[in-house]
């Protein structure tokens, strides 16, 4: 019996490679988004921090406080705008993925239906050979009765 060969196996393992670099992808989009989270928490902390040490610093403090705050808040909104855009990436990462996973897996159904469709072949074959075997031999033992007959009349 012949070994099953799929003829598009160098895509079949393209197909996969990209889909492992693809959940690659996905784990890093999500860890920024996880790092961009964190920094947003920690800006939060800092400018509640800044807002509590306000209440005991003296009043000439007050503004310089206020500026510092205003530019936390900035820093707080860029952070928070850096989180948005990690989610769009890993919102696109993730797409790409079920592209990627849905492509490897059409072309898993197209081998397994190639190697079944070998595996009928080479059964039809072999059938082929049995049913041939099998008429050679009748034809034989046939060709043999017919001898045995005429060697029976010549007698």
């Amino acid at each position: 019996m012949a070994q099953f060969v799929y003829r598009l196996q160098k895509v079949y393992e393209i197909r996969e490679r990209k889909k492992k670099e693809q959940e690659r992808r996905v784990s890093e989009a999500m860890e920024r988004l996880k790092q961009a989270e964190a920094a947003v928490v920690a800006k939060k902390h800092e400018i509640q921090s800044v807002r509590d040490n306000m209440f005991n610093s003296p009043g000439f403090m007050l503004e310089s406080h206020d500026i510092f705050i205003q530019k936390l808040n900035d820093d707080l909104e860029q952070l928070e705008h850096q989180v948005v855009v990690c989610q769009e990436q890993l919102a696109y990462e993730k797409q790409m993925l079920i592209k990627a996973t849905m492509d490897l897996e059409a072309l898993e159904k197209h081998k397994e239906k190639a190697r079944e469709e070998h595996f009928e072949e080479e059964k039809m074959m072999e059938l082929k050979k049995l049913d041939e075997v099998a008429s050679q031999r009748y034809f034989r033992q046939q060709q043999e009765h017919l001898e045995e007959e005429h060697q029976f009349e010549d007698l």
